[in-house]
């Protein structure tokens, strides 16, 4: 394997192309890139996802070949969404393009990649790739796969530290990049990052005004991207912290349920259950509610409250006789519980013959 360039060791590019801008070529298919470390490390912390840096130069053929073969190549473009990608070259030579930004304005670019600027790609190169050398004999091309810590987790390369690389082909580039998303998982598309932010700012307005439940609501889905990001692990701290409140509001409940108050038990529960939606502690109000509700005992109470009522109801809206048959069944089917007995006295208060 023959040795190649050392990265900061290349040789100075003629100055007609370092100048030169291709006005009239439009910008080639590329990586959205990253313009500085820092933008890359917050985009993988933020959206969970695999920085993936290529370190090249211009005046070699097999460093030319990255960015001609691999990334243009529509199968690695596609998987490059998955990643952060940062590209790293401490020449120009390739030039610059014309190109338009987000408001239509004209801006000059960096040929390679359009995103960045050509000053943005040789610091990158000078002052954070070379970190990730095992030796200051910076070799290329090389790729790196690094995670939000700044830890490398892939070296993705055709030869050896100490001899040199050749360029790795874009089929096998996409092949090494599909089995580290298999490995680590994807991350937040923008379009994910966007829905969970507007979640978590409405959940923020929901804790200002006290709403609980609303916060829950908003916070709920967050959880449930199951990310290893900043806003994921945030939503899960405070959940975990809105569990913890409401535990205690269940063990008042379940204190309740042990003294025998069991239709105030019921409604504690439920209450627990409806403002604390999601919960750990909500879930086990639910189960304790369905338990409480499945004892003969409490079937018989439940029926009978339903009977009385139903009688009450009928009363209200002037239909005594009615009213007076689901009193009779409630006694008739019930009198060893409250209901029984309450129906027994609206009974006797009734007019006879209604």
């Amino acid at each position: 394997m023959r040795r190649l360039a050392a990265l900061l060791l290349s040789p100075a590019p003629p100055l007609l192309l370092l100048a030169g801008v291709a006005a009239a070529a439009p910008p080639r298919p590329a990586p959205q890139c990253a313009r500085t470390h820092e933008e890359a490390v917050e985009l993988a912390r933020t959206r969970g996802k695999l920085i993936f840096l290529t370190v090249v130069v211009d005046h070699d053929a097999e460093n030319r070949a990255v960015v001609e073969n691999v990334f243009r190549d529509k199968n690695f473009l596609k998987i490059a969404e998955e990643f952060v990608c940062v590209y790293a070259n401490v020449e120009d030579q390739h030039g610059k393009v014309k190109t338009k930004g987000p408001d239509g304005k004209p801006l000059v670019r960096c040929a390679d990649v359009p995103s960045i600027e050509c000053r943005d790609h040789q610091g990158l190169a000078a002052n954070w790739a070379r970190g990730f050398y095992p030796s200051s004999d910076a070799k290329t091309p090389v790729h790196f796969v690094i995670n939000a810590k700044e830890e490398v987790v892939e070296t993705i390369m055709n030869g050896s530290f100490e001899q040199g690389f050749n360029h790795v082909p874009a089929d096998e580039v996409v092949a090494k990049l599909k089995a580290l998303l298999q490995k680590h998982g994807k991350g937040l598309s923008e379009e994910e990052y966007k829905g969970m932010q507007e979640l978590l700012t409405d959940a923020k307005a929901a804790r200002a005004r006290n709403d609980v439940t609303l916060e829950l609501q908003k916070l709920l889905p967050v959880v449930a991207l199951a990310k290893d990001v900043e806003g994921v692990r945030g939503a899960q701290a405070r959940v975990a912290e809105i569990d913890k409140e409401a535990s205690k509001v269940l063990a008042d409940a379940e204190v309740l349920v042990a003294r025998g108050g069991v239709e105030e038990a019921l409604d504690a529960l439920a209450k627990v259950a409806a403002k604390y939606p999601g919960t750990l502690s909500a879930a086990a109000a639910e189960k304790d509610r369905k338990d409480l509700e499945g004892r003969p005992e409490v079937k018989r109470l439940l029926k009978a409250r339903e009977l009385y009522q139903e009688g009450l109801k009928l009363k209200e809206k002037g239909k005594a006789d009615l009213a007076r048959k689901k009193f009779e069944t409630c006694v008739r089917v019930y009198a060893d519980t409250k209901y029984g007995e309450l129906a027994k006295k609206e009974l006797g208060a009734a007019p006879s013959g209604g």
